[in-house]
C-alpha cells in the first residue's frame, strides 16, 4: 500500500514545482539528459517511462556513500552506484529530464533491513522513498535501491534463516515494479516512525534537521559505516560466501 500521509496536490501544482532544476538535481547536465531521453523516447506511456528510468538506476549497484545529503545526479551517473539517497536523486533528476514530475520522500524508519550487513546499526534512519507523478497520483518507490543480484542474494539469506527482514530487503519484496502501484523493498509501513515530508533534494532535507546531530562526529560513524555496509554487501554478492553475512549474524 501507499503512504497513507503523502502530501497530494493538483495537477498544476504537481507540473511545476516538481519538474524544476535544483542544486542537487542538475538537470541541465548534457548526459543526464541524454540518458533520460534515451531511456524514455520511444516509451509511449508514462508508467513504462518511469518503469524505463526505474530499471535503469535499479542495475546500477548498490553502494552505501557518505555523500548521499550532497552529491549531483550527474555524479551519481558518472559513478554508476549509489544508495537510497544517491539512487534517489538520479531517479528523480532522470523523471524530471524525461518530463515527469518527481520528487524524495523522507520518512524515519526503524532499521529491521540492515540486519546481516551492519552490526551496531542505530535503531532508527531516514530513508529517501522516489515518487512520481503519473496520471492523477503520486505511485512511491524504493524498488531502485538495491541492484538484481544483491536483490537474488538477500532474499536467498532471508529464506535460509527464516527472517522477515535484513540484508537489506523484506521478505515479500517484489523484485520488479510496474509502474502503477507502489513498490516498497526495504521496509514496511508499521516501520515507519515518522514522515518528514517532500523534498527536492536530500540536502534540503537534512537541512531541517539542523541541531539534531552531531556534526563532524555524526559524518565519521556515517562515513565507517557505509564502509562497513559495502564490505558485508560485497560478502553476499559472492555465491556461498562464509562471513558474518551469509551466517545471518546479527547487524
Amino acid at each position: 500500500m501507499d503512504f497513507p500521509w503523502t502530501p497530494e496536490d493538483g495537477p498544476q501544482e504537481a507540473h511545476a514545482r516538481w519538474r524544476v532544476a535544483t542544486r542537487q538535481l542538475d538537470l541541465d547536465h548534457p548526459g543526464l539528459y541524454i540518458t533520460a531521453q534515451k531511456l524514455t523516447q520511444s516509451r509511449q506511456s508514462l508508467p513504462a517511462r518511469a518503469m524505463a528510468i526505474h530499471d535503469f538506476v535499479r542495475r546500477m549497484p548498490f553502494a552505501a556513500t557518505s555523500d548521499g545529503s550532497s552529491v549531483r545526479a550527474s555524479e551519481v551517473l558518472r559513478r554508476g552506484a549509489g544508495d537510497c539517497h544517491a539512487k534517489g536523486v538520479l531517479f528523480t533528476a532522470l523523471c524530471r529530464a524525461a518530463g515527469l514530475p518527481a520528487r524524495l520522500l523522507f520518512v524515519r524508519v526503524r532499521t529491521r533491513f540492515l540486519h546481516g550487513i551492519l552490526e551496531g546499526a542505530p535503531p532508527e534512519m531516514p530513508h529517501a522513498v522516489g515518487q512520481v507523478h503519473l496520471g492523477e497520483r503520486w505511485v512511491s518507490t524504493d524498488g531502485y535501491v538495491v541492484d538484481p543480484l544483491l536483490f537474488m542474494r538477500a532474499k536467498e539469506a532471508l529464506v535460509a534463516h527464516g527472517n522477515d527482514c535484513g540484508w537489506g530487503l523484506v521478505r515479500d519484496a517484489r523484485s520488479t515494479w510496474d509502474g502503477a502501484r507502489p513498490q516498497l523493498q526495504q521496509f514496511r509501513a508499521e516501520d515507519v516512525v515518522r514522515c518528514h515530508g517532500c523534498f527536492h533534494d536530500p540536502s534540503q532535507f537534512y537541512a531541517t534537521q539542523e541541531g539534531q546531530s552531531n556534526g563532524w562526529l555524526d559524518t565519521l560513524k556515517y562515513a565507517l559505516g557505509a564502509q562497513l555496509v559495502n564490505r558485508r554487501v560485497a560478502q553476499l554478492r559472492r555465491p556461498h560466501a562464509q562471513g558474518p553475512a551469509s551466517r545471518g549474524q546479527a547487524a
